[in-house]
């Protein structure tokens, strides 16, 4: 019973202690809320309120900058993504308070009129809103992320573009300030309202472990835009002074957002393999991912648009056209570069999906020719492994009767020659018996770390093609190639097997050069084998059972079937073909031993397979 409850109460510890920061961050806002109450009620209005009302906004958009900084370290994929946007729309807000702040205290302005904070406030929204649309809770493909954040690019010098254009041109023009106040004024309501609907839609959407994160984001939206434009509605009327009882939803709001980085510290994290689901469906890939790609496209396309409409418009060119005109046309050389990059990563990408694609239908193919030869060589390795046991079975009775014959002396000299010979035959039946058996795969594999050279000269030593006067043999090895798991006496057979072959090929034609090549291929090896004789009549047929161009008599047709069993046995692959420049190669895979795990069995291999 202790152990049970101590397990019920292990999930509920873990909640309450997830939940701390959470609690930390909501006990945080109610004390700034209260302090800047309690500021805006006691304090009276001068450089002391101010001072006060500017360091707490500043702690709190600080704390807000630093906490989503680091979510974006902690972070990885899509989240690393949505936290990147927020750190960037943050940070943007603090330059601008930072700005606003330095200019209220130092030049001691009640409302301080500077557009480069007003230009980082309007910007600093584009961020916050693209990252209600990432949907990070989702995966998505890491190979559109470059995409996003190039589309965020466009939409930020876009919304710098606006404010230029609609907000900012009204500053070059004398006596236009209430211009000016009512542009950006209109502007920032219209950011502002975005910001919240976008926050809002991405909650009613919300229905998995995200649902909480997206309600705090929704309420502290909609907090700082109603604190927002009631701000700026105050000024008009020349009511708001910093430290006012109008900063207390401000205040309240900009704590929101603090709470969001400490909200989303558990998410940051998720389960492996956990899939957000719908009612037990996988929810679908919504069109709302890709809102900012299609915002980005409206954009551009606009620009030309709002250029075209300056030139019919305006009949007299004073400063205001020359000014909008020329940030236009800035605006579209921009758009274009940002959209010249964009199309370049989609062109490499597109190029690397092709060929990427090329490659799974190579294997595809190489798979189903394996899987054809598989069935192949299964069905008549069945028959074959049945024949074998049975002739080996007779062969066994022929050799005992052909030696009891022998061991007779008093015996015709005649009869116990023909024994003898008979003896003989039944042992070279044996040999064909056991290579039959190898073809079926009925040997068992003793798998140990091979180191592939030494075994190689072992199979050049005992093919003897050393003796052959008109053969030259290359051996070529990297240094650093690892050793194959394998079993050696059967990776000795396959390579007996295909030098024999060889020399067989090079003696048509008189003569001729072998080489051998080892080279790592990561996670396997790579040995070639690659000749200058007449090549091979059908390599498509190569590995077929009983396939042979060998004169009859000479060939069986199992030797390279049996070669195909053992290196698919072995995990491997092996294939084979013409060379351009004429020959045949015959390419084997098996796969690679780590050497600090087989340091031992690689140093007793090296010693019992070095040949005498």
């Amino acid at each position: 019973m202790k152990a049970g409850h101590n397990s019920s109460l292990a999930p509920a510890e873990k909640d309450r202690r997830s939940n701390r920061p959470l609690l930390f961050g909501y006990s945080l806002t109610a004390a700034a809320v209260l302090l800047s109450s309690v500021a805006a009620l006691v304090l009276p209005k001068g450089f002391e309120l101010g001072l006060f009302g500017d360091l707490l906004q500043a702690a709190l958009a600080g704390a807000f900058t630093f906490l989503t900084f680091q979510n974006m370290l902690r972070s990885q994929a899509q989240v690393r993504a949505f936290w990147l946007l927020l750190f960037i729309g943050a940070a943007m807000w603090l330059f601008s308070l930072l700005i606003w702040s330095t200019h209220e205290l130092w030049f001691h302005l009640a409302v301080p009129d500077v557009p480069l904070a007003d230009i980082f406030l309007f910007v600093g929204l584009v961020p916050l809103v693209a990252a209600t649309v990432l949907e990070p809770q989702k995966a998505h493909d890491a190979r559109f992320r470059s995409f996003g954040l190039l589309d965020l690019a466009i939409l930020i010098l876009y919304s710098l573009y606006l404010f230029a254009f609609y907000v900012y041109a009204y500053r070059l023009l004398p006596g236009t300030m209430g211009i000016y106040n009512h542009n950006f004024n209109v502007a920032d309501a219209i950011g502002n309202q975005l910001f919240a609907i976008a926050t809002g839609v991405a909650f009613f959407r919300e229905r998995g472990a995200w649902r909480p994160l997206y309600r705090i984001f929704f309420l502290s939206a909609a907090g700082y835009a109603l604190a927002s434009d009631a701000i700026n509605v105050a000024i008009d009327l020349g009511k708001y002074y910093t430290g006012s009882l109008y900063d207390v939803p401000l205040v309240a709001a900009m704590g929101g957002f603090v709470c969001l980085s400490l909200a989303g510290r558990p998410l940051i994290e998720p389960a492996p393999g956990a899939v957000e689901r719908d009612g037990g469906k996988k929810r679908p890939f919504r069109r709302f991912t890709f809102l900012p790609s299609h915002l980005a496209m409206l954009v551009t396309l606009s620009t030309p648009a709002i250029g075209l409409w300056l030139l019919t418009t305006y009949a007299a060119h004073d400063r205001l056209f020359s000014f909008r005109l020329d940030i236009t046309l800035l605006t579209i050389f921009m758009l274009t570069l940002l959209l010249s990059i964009k199309q370049d990563f989609l062109s490499a990408n597109l190029f690397g999906s092709l060929r990427h694609l090329s490659h799974t239908y190579s294997s595809i193919d190489r798979f189903k020719d394996h899987l054809v030869q598989g069935d192949k060589l299964a069905s008549l390795g069945e028959l074959v492994a049945s024949v074998a046991d049975q002739i080996r079975k007779a062969m066994t009775i022929i050799r005992q009767q052909a030696a009891q014959i022998t061991s007779r002396s008093h015996g015709e000299s005649r009869s116990r020659t023909l024994a003898g010979k008979i003896g003989q035959y039944a042992e070279r039946t044996d040999a064909l018996v056991e290579n039959m058996q190898r073809f079926a795969q009925e040997t068992p594999l003793a798998v140990a770390p091979v180191a592939v050279k030494p075994l190689l000269e072992n199979a050049l030593h005992l093919s003897r093609i050393d003796k052959l006067h008109n053969v030259v043999v290359h051996l070529e090895a990297e240094t650093d190639c690892p050793p194959v798991l394998a079993d050696s006496s059967q990776l000795l057979h396959v390579f007996l097997q295909i030098i024999s072959n060889a020399m067989d090929a090079l003696e048509e034609v008189g003569g001729g050069e072998l080489t051998i090549s080892i080279r790592p291929c990561e996670p396997q090896v790579c040995i070639q084998f690659s000749d200058n004789g007449p090549g091979i009549r059908h390599p498509d047929h190569a590995f077929e059972p009983f396939f042979t161009t060998k004169p009859v008599g000479k060939g069986t047709g199992l030797g390279l079937s049996t070669c195909y069993g053992i290196i698919r046995q072995h995990d491997g692959d092996i294939t084979c073909g013409n060379r351009l420049e004429g020959g045949a190669y015959f390419t084997i895979f098996l796969p690679a031993v780590a050497l600090s795990a087989s340091v031992s069995g690689f140093a007793s291999s090296v010693v019992s397979e070095r040949p005498g």
